[in-house]
């Protein structure tokens, strides 16, 4: 534990915040997020010139990436050991502004998400997920082996229930939905025993058909035009269809960058926010789809690597969460986008035209970022790496 003592005695030697950590930071994974914001911005470029807006959508992207920017720049910057500690207090804040969005939330689009302070507004929903991953991370890093025991087990389910139902009363079937893989990563991360995740998983499924009771009439319209869309092909079916032509017309090359014909004479609604990628398909073609699909994956492969190179358990759960939220993101965005899933909605990290969930995207980089810094200052404090470091409650 002499490495973990020196862990401790060293943070509080350079205080919370260190600017340094910026110079630390992976580099991999800090290219592979620049390539895709790059490519997020030029996608909306091409967006804007089929929408009507005041401010064209890529100008406010990039103003959100500015702002996301700096977020991450202080998330990595401060320990993140001091982050997980206020963890309570972040989890009590998400729980009241949802609570304040069921009562004062505007609604768009169908649901009463949004929640307005005059001119600053946001969806709570997405910085839940973040203070879910920073709450979790601190209670199973408190309670450590005890998470074997099925009480304590079962305690991590009513700290995630609590903001799902909370989210799921808004609607928001997808972000509710997002926070259950997230609670399972950690749990198996943080050492519970597998047969309780088995028994909760048949659980669910044999309460499946109270939950499907449970939906709204849209939702269940969803899944039920997703089996055969052609059955209503100008109404409930109309946009998955709509998105399964875009993705082929694009080819091997795509039709160039603003030529989409798709997108931009409007037959596929929504692509500018949830089905970005199918304009990005049309006209970068399979290539181009590809390529984003391989940034991704350096992205979230990167992150895997840094949790798992956490000198502490803590810091391996806020890593693993934190690629868990954009990794259900980008495979549940793709496979709605290409026909295997119903529609949800479910944004692109990077790509989808979206302040709040921007803002919760670069959040998480930064989050991934933070929790392996602490190996890159030991080689300049002289401390002995030959050896892995113990992690707190690995099993």
């Amino acid at each position: 534990m002499s490495n973990l003592r020196e862990l401790d005695i060293m943070h509080a030697h350079m205080g919370i915040f260190n600017r340094r950590n910026l110079v630390l930071a992976d580099r991999w994974l800090m290219l592979a997020a620049c390539a895709l914001a790059v490519a997020g911005v030029l996608t909306l470029y091409s967006a804007s010139r089929s929408a009507y807006s005041e401010i064209p959508y890529y100008v406010k992207q990039l103003a959100w990436l500015g702002m996301g920017g700096v977020l991450a720049a202080i998330i990595i910057c401060l320990d993140y050991r001091f982050l997980i500690s206020l963890a309570p207090v972040f989890y009590i804040l998400s729980i009241v502004l949802l609570i304040m969005v069921l009562i004062w939330g505007t609604t768009v689009k169908g649901g009463q998400r949004w929640l307005e302070f005059g001119p600053i507004g946001g969806q709570p929903s997405e910085f839940a997920k973040l203070a879910l991953i920073y709450m979790l991370a601190w209670y199973f890093s408190t309670i450590k082996e005890r998470i074997r025991w099925f009480p304590f087990f079962l305690l991590a389910f009513v700290i995630a229930g609590i903001p799902i139902a909370l989210i799921l009363r808004q609607p928001n079937l997808g972000t509710a939905m997002l926070m259950v893989p997230v609670l399972f990563v950690m749990l198996y991360v943080a050492g519970c025993k597998r047969w309780h995740l088995a028994a909760v998983v048949l659980a669910v499924l044999a309460a499946a058909p109270v939950g499907w009771s449970q939906l709204e009439d849209y939702q269940k319209d969803r899944i039920l035009t997703f089996r055969d869309p052609a059955s209503d092909p100008q109404g409930k079916g109309w946009q998955t269809i709509q998105t399964m032509i875009t993705v082929g017309s694009g080819g091997m090359s795509g039709k160039g960058f603003r030529e989409g014909t798709q997108t931009h004479l409007s037959f596929l609604p929504e692509h500018h926010t949830d089905f970005i990628f199918s304009l990005l398909a049309e006209e970068m073609g399979f290539v181009g789809a590809t390529t984003v699909i391989a940034l991704f994956g350096v992205l979230l492969l990167r992150g895997l690597t840094l949790a798992r190179g956490s000198p502490e358990l803590r810091g391996t759960l806020v890593g693993a969460g934190a690629v868990t939220i954009l990794g259900f993101h980008v495979f549940v965005n793709i496979a709605i986008t290409i026909g295997i899933m119903p529609v949800t909605g479910i944004p692109l990290p990077f790509l989808s035209y979206g302040g709040s969930f921007y803002l919760m995207t670069m959040m998480c980089v930064g989050a991934m970022l933070s929790v392996n810094i602490p190996r890159g200052m030991f080689a300049d404090k002289g401390v002995d790496q030959s050896q892995p470091m113990p992690q707190a409650g690995h099993r």
